[in-house]
């Protein structure tokens, strides 16, 4: 996959670039060697695009993860299905807040969920990670528009994500963070055309590799 575009929020490209640049290349390595036909995994049950060959958010989430695990974003995981354990801060029984991964006071958020986490991730849970002394900045990684048309109807994008920022405006307890849209290549626009095609003629003889998808989807916690 590659990063289609940017915004920096309270100066945060500059600042991250400057002051984090391993752990910006961390996530650009992650985002380039992510395979989206990997994710081709989900047939939609909706209404408006029942039938039709998806990608699924859960698998970009997790491969990014997986990814990022390798460098150190999150701690292993013992005794568990899941192979890494996101950062967690606790504030009592079952109240807790946890952030995708934290390196070296850099906060990461993946989110491939509805419009309102995406603001929440920002605006809400890297300031509560910030005033808990975990991170100083954030990377807020979201698929572009043209990437979220080919996922379930539910999944925001990057440009929704605009209006906040041009009309809310910056505050004093905001942190910098740099936002980063991502999208296919052409290699893997083209390929995934003829396997959402060959998927819509004959799904049997698809080489589509679909999932049955359980639990939670990628959102707010």
């Amino acid at each position: 996959m590659q990063v289609i575009e940017t915004y920096s929020f309270k100066n945060g490209e500059k600042y991250i670039r400057s002051k984090h640049p391993k752990e910006l290349e961390d996530v650009l390595s992650a985002i380039r060697r992510l395979n989206a036909i990997d994710c081709l995994t989900k047939e939609s049950k909706e209404k408006t695009m029942k039938g039709k060959l998806l990608f699924s958010p859960r698998d970009m989430n997790d491969s990014l993860k997986m990814m990022l695990h390798e460098k150190g974003w999150t701690e292993k995981a013992v005794g568990r299905r899941k192979r890494y354990v996101e950062p967690r801060h606790s504030f009592g029984s079952r109240r807790f807040r946890e952030m995708d991964g934290i390196k070296n006071k850099v906060g990461l958020e993946i989110q491939f969920g509805k419009y309102a986490f995406m603001g929440y991730d920002i605006f809400s849970k890297m300031i509560i990670f910030k005033n808990l002394g975990y991170i100083t900045c954030g990377i807020e990684v979201v698929p572009a528009r043209e990437l979220a048309h080919t996922m379930s109807t539910g999944v925001s994008s990057f440009d929704q994500l605009l209006i906040d920022f041009e009309n809310r405006g910056e505050s004093d307890i905001d942190i910098p963070v740099l936002v980063i849209g991502i999208g296919l290549t052409k290699k893997e626009k083209t390929t995934s055309e003829k396997v959402r095609e060959a998927f819509k003629k004959n799904r049997r003889s698809s080489s589509a590799k679909l999932k049955r998808y359980t639990g939670s989807r990628p959102g707010t916690k």
